[in-house]
């Protein structure tokens, strides 16, 4: 496929680099009407006082992307799919424009030699070049504008600056004079910069090129340099006539126009749906995002409107803003101010609900204010006061990843890293939009005297995996001071293993196993052992529906015959019609208390069918004959984590089998539930519970999860795949019958009805009974028994032929 990208700023760069990192074999083209490679214009203040060469801030290309200079557009050809320029042709099958906007001027300047925009690398140098010796004017008081006017402010060549604002205000209408009087006062103080409020450009006078002379409302101004950052448009005239627009090119919300084979993204786009024009980075990235995942038929992204941040450093001041989407000019404010600290905390309202905040020398969390707007909350200001100078991290310096400057300062001494290129495989703060790429650079310089010289440096991964065991142990340590309902400890989980004769040696084997199996890494054994120390502190209930018990088998005879008086003696097995020692009206009083007393504290373990028909009269529990339904959605209701234990408890298994007249279902279904996590197996294998309760009780979420809510560290690979005798299949050696010679040996069981092939599970590499075997092991085929519907689909000793369901 190849595509066209019309722009090669920071929307047409990143969308081009990001096309090839989703797919290598694509051809793109980056088409710019300008004479230098992609570059980053969040920069450009750099180059006007010639502190940074162009090099210095260029955005970096894949090689594979063909990036053509100079090439300014004449014609788009929808129905060839073809643009012509001045000097070439290019076919595409898929156009994307990102010509960003153009800056706005009071009056045509093409031709005047002392008067500019401030938009590209060519208006930096005619500003570098031109403001020696003159009078510079900058018209506008928003932050293109005041970044200049910063900048303007430190060259000493520039002997003098009049800021022209229309209004009364710097920045936003919304600031408070306070606000205003703080910004104006970091920029006047050196006596460099006059600020003409009310006021703007009513005549000139031009001679040879040049403007010799302008009028304003309140003076007049011999020999100037006029810069204007009034503010932007779409730039899309060429366009108007090809395709549908209203501000921008509309587009719908996969930024796609009217033209199945064109896109549009960044400050040229207008999001129908919301009449939307991206003003910052982020939201142009998003819609790069959108644009990409339509093209390549990836999983579907629709763009919608986020929380902006936007930050403005000059002099002795730091302003930061959060945005939502929803503000809207008819809000309430409240003020919070600390003469002492120079900061200013400006909080809107609507309906009680944050919609902007803008901060001067402010410490508050931005990332918790983006939280409360995105969600909504409504938001009690005494909190906001008391939480005033909360951000222990820190100022936010890259708002595209949320890092504050306590989080690189941390990553320094962590690492040991001296660079801004040797960041990037732990953090990508200032790699997206590159606007704080400066202050990042700054505070990796300042922190390297808090390196250790004798650390050992890190990998990203090894830090990544020192902060999940730091997560997890703190999660482990949080629930043995909770009120565990057995006052246990892990002495008595030693003492237990020493009657029972069970060496430390064979412990350690079997956490090692347990630690593989859960796809953990080897320094995780510690903290799983101490989570299986640590079970006692979980509530558990388990429910037997219509079952045969096979599971609760399974699970207590795991691997000792005794290892059931661990359970008794250690595991929070809390109630267990099979195991616990109450019984009747005795065992109903401890479900009762678990269920009322310890809500969203227990894990509700289920195994067997839930039968439906007669509504639920097939299955009557305990004295007062409460159904299996009844007695499920009861304690289903409050549990933190359900678990459906066995095929049966999966989709009805062995008890749903035709006719099923019973109605049996599965635990998820009868709950109208998609939350509910499946071990299946007939039985399943006890490990699996077990790393399936450490996962919940380790991180407080669960791992990866495949289609039918299985743990895929369990259920993600094949059987066949895995089975030990695999070979012989490959060589063509099966069983034929029963105690044949084949079968001695020890062939493949596929001609006798295995099902390993269509069945997904880690029995071969886990096995029962403490590793020992597993049913193909002891010479029997496998039947499927973890797949949907097996008992009617899988559970014969004939070969499996799929049929035109299976096949859909």
């Amino acid at each position: 496929m190849r595509i066209v990208i019309i722009g090669a700023g920071i929307a047409g760069a990143y969308i081009a680099n990001k096309l090839i990192q989703e797919d290598i074999s694509l051809d793109i083209v980056l088409l710019s009407d300008e004479e230098y490679p992609s570059y980053d214009r969040i920069h450009l203040c750099r180059l006007v006082d010639d502190s940074d060469e162009l090099d210095d801030i260029a955005i970096p290309l894949h090689p594979k992307i063909k990036l053509e200079l100079n090439q300014k557009i004449t014609t788009i050809d929808r129905q060839h799919k073809r643009i012509l320029t001045e000097t070439a042709m290019y076919g595409y099958d898929k156009l994307i424009i990102a010509t960003g906007s153009l800056p706005v001027t009071l009056f045509n300047i093409k031709n005047i030699s002392n008067a500019t925009v401030f938009r590209s690398a060519r208006d930096c140098k005619k500003i570098h070049e031109g403001v020696t010796g003159r009078e510079v004017v900058i018209v506008g008081a928003g932050p293109i504008a005041l970044e200049l006017l910063e900048t303007l402010n430190e060259m000493e060549a520039v002997k003098h600056i009049t800021l022209l604002v229309r209004s009364k205000y710097l920045y936003s209408k919304d600031l408070s004079s306070d606000a205003i009087k703080t910004i104006e006062n970091s920029y006047t103080e050196k006596g460099k910069v006059s600020i003409s409020y009310e006021d703007e450009i009513v005549d000139k006078t031009v001679e040879n090129s040049q403007i010799t002379l302008i009028q304003t409302k309140k003076m007049k101004i011999e020999n100037p340099f006029v810069v204007f950052g009034v503010g932007i448009r779409p730039n899309i005239d060429l366009f108007r006539d090809v395709l549908k627009s209203n501000k921008g090119l509309l587009t719908n919300n996969y930024m796609q126009t009217e033209d199945e084979n064109i896109y549009a993204i960044g400050e040229c786009a207008e999001v129908e749906a919301f009449n939307f024009i991206a003003g910052h980075v982020k939201a142009c990235t998003l819609q790069a995002d959108c644009a990409i995942s339509h093209i390549l038929n990836l999983e579907r992204k629709e763009f919608k409107q986020e929380t902006d941040v936007d930050m403005l450093k000059v002099g002795n001041f730091d302003l930061i803003e959060v945005r939502s989407p929803t503000f809207s000019s008819e809000y309430e404010k409240v003020l919070i101010t600390s003469k002492k600290d120079n900061r200013i905390d400006e909080y809107f309202f609507n309906n009680d609900k944050l919609t902007r905040f803008i901060g001067i020398n402010s410490n508050v969390d931005v990332g918790y204010l983006e939280t409360l707007m995105d969600s909504g909350t409504k938001v009690d200001i005494n909190y906001l006061y008391e939480n005033r100078l909360v951000g222990e991290r820190g100022r936010l310096v890259c708002s595209c990843e949320h890092v504050y400057q306590q989080d690189i300062v941390d990553i320094v001494k962590e690492t040991g890293i001296a660079s801004f290129s040797e960041l990037a495989p732990f953090s990508q703060a200032g790699r997206v939009c590159g606007r704080c790429k400066l202050m990042v650079q700054d505070i990796i310089k300042a922190s390297q005297e808090l390196i250790d010289p004798n650390m050992v440096r890190k990998t990203p991964d090894e830090i990544q995996r020192e902060k999940e065991i730091q997560a997890v142990q703190k999660r482990l340590d949080k629930f043995n001071a909770l009120h565990p309902r057995n006052n246990l400890s892990a002495e008595n989980l030693e003492s237990a293993l020493e009657s029972l004769e069970i060496e430390k040696h064979k412990v350690n084997s079997w956490i090692s196993m347990v630690t593989a199996s859960m796809q953990l890494h080897p320094n995780f054994e510690e903290v799983v052992e101490k989570g299986i120390q640590t079970l006692n502190r979980v509530p558990i209930i388990w429910l037997e529906l219509a079952d045969c018990s096979g599971n609760s088998e399974a699970f207590i005879k795991s691997e000792n015959p005794a290892i059931e008086d661990l359970i008794f003696d250690y595991i929070s097995l809390d109630y267990h019609e099979l195991l616990m020692s109450p019984s009747g009206d005795q065992s109903e009083t401890v479900l009762e208390d678990i269920v009322k007393n310890q809500k969203g504290e227990y894990v509700l373990i289920v195994e067997g069918a839930v039968p439906l028909a007669m509504d639920g009269k097939y299955l009557r529990i305990g004295p007062n004959g409460t159904t299996g339904l009844e007695l499920l959605r009861k304690t289903a209701k409050d549990a933190a984590l359900v678990i459906a234990v066995g095929s049966c408890a999966f989709d009805g298994g062995v008890v749903a089998a035709y006719p099923n007249p019973t109605g049996a279902v599965g635990v998820a279904q009868a709950l109208e539930r998609d939350d509910v996590i499946n071990i299946s197996g007939c039985p399943t294998n006890p490990t699996n519970i077990v790393g399936t309760l450490l996962s919940y009780l380790m991180f407080e979420e669960l791992p990866p999860l495949d289609s039918f809510n299985r743990p895929l560290w369990a259920y993600e690979g094949r059987i066949h795949d895995n089975c030990e005798r695999r070979g012989h299949y490959e060589l063509g050696e099966f069983v034929k019958e029963w105690g044949d010679e084949g079968a001695k040996k020890g062939y493949c069981l596929f001609e006798m009805g295995c099902k390993g092939p269509y069945t997904n599970a880690n029995c071969p590499t886990m096995k029962f009974n403490g590793g020992t075997s597993w049913p193909v092991q002891a010479g029997h085929g496998c039947m499927g028994c973890v797949e949907a519907g097996f008992f009617d689909k899988f559970a014969n000793e004939r070969k499996y032929e799929k049929d035109v369901e299976d096949e859909s």
